[in-house]
């Protein structure tokens, strides 16, 4: 019975001593338990307040943005103001070399209305193709500037099947006293009509030709039924030539074969409209010097 007891006696003493180990390693796990927690809601709050302050930062950050891409925004229109102001005074710079460097006698009214004085010749005179000159071996020139509509429309009415060439172009102040005093001693008077006195020719500018055909030859009043006539009427404005004295005009005698060149511009404003040059206005005319070779 005394040694049951001794037993005993150790069995509840070791009981005892596990459980106080127990219970201290208990304490220490809820004291690591605790530490966490508090770690862990600190953190909680710093992360809290740190995407509180980013939030800021980024509300932040994207008005600035906002602001800069306003200013970008009116900086571009700024720019995209100046540019546009740019290109109009290049333009205008444009225009106004065109005004001082392009003869203004060249759209001049004149048959009976402005005067070209015995020194006026053009700039500059080029003679055309042989291929495109009815008398082979006589020298036609015309303004070297008109030069190039003038063999692009002989060119291409001619691949359209029309028989066409030119009989006479540039003529001078002294030329032209001479025409007419030939046509003045063989028709009087009445070559007035038909025929310009000197300084008063358009053929003096060096932008005016006669057209004929290999069929009329030299017999321009046969000019009036020929195909090249009516492909004239329909096509000329294209490459700036317009007819000079229509039917009816007050000027001269009815030229079909009279034809001059005052721009591309020009002519298609002509040809839309339905008028002739001398049925404008000088001042009207005149705005047309600058494009007056522009392709």
């Amino acid at each position: 019975m005394k040694i049951m007891s001794v037993v005993l006696a150790f069995v509840l003493l070791s009981s005892v001593g596990i459980s106080a180990l127990l219970y201290r390693q208990l304490h220490a796990v809820e004291g690591q338990l605790a530490s966490t927690t508090t770690l862990l809601t600190t953190l909680q709050s710093s992360f809290e307040l740190y995407r509180t302050e980013g939030e800021k930062k980024d509300s932040l950050i994207t008005d600035e943005i906002r602001k800069h891409a306003e200013t970008i925004d009116a900086l571009t229109e700024n720019i995209e103001g100046f540019d546009s102001t740019v290109g109009k005074l290049s333009g205008s710079v444009k225009t106004l070399e065109k005004l001082t460097t392009t003869d203004p006698e060249l759209l001049q009214k004149y048959s009976k209305i402005y005067f070209l004085n015995e020194n006026y010749k053009p700039s500059d005179l080029a003679t055309i193709k042989e291929e495109y000159d009815l008398v082979n071996g006589k020298e036609v020139t015309v303004h070297t500037e008109a030069r190039s509509f003038l063999h692009t429309l002989l060119k291409e009415a001619i691949e359209d099947g029309v028989d066409i060439m030119v009989l006479s172009g540039y003529r001078s102040f002294s030329e032209q006293t001479t025409l007419k005093s030939a046509y003045t001693t063989r028709y009087g008077t009445g070559a007035n009509q038909f025929s310009a006195d000197q300084g008063y020719s358009e053929h003096q500018l060096g932008t005016a030709v006669d057209f004929t055909t290999k069929e009329a030859g030299e017999e321009l009043a046969l000019f009036k039924d020929s195909a090249a006539y009516a492909w004239l009427q329909e096509h000329a404005h294209q490459y700036g030539f317009v007819l000079s004295y229509p039917e009816g005009n007050t000027f001269y005698s009815y030229e079909p074969w009279h034809w001059r060149f005052v721009g591309k511009d020009l002519a298609t404003h002509l040809h839309k409209k339905n008028l002739h040059f001398y049925d404008l206005e000088q001042r009207e005319i005149d705005t047309y010097i600058p494009t007056l070779f522009d392709k």
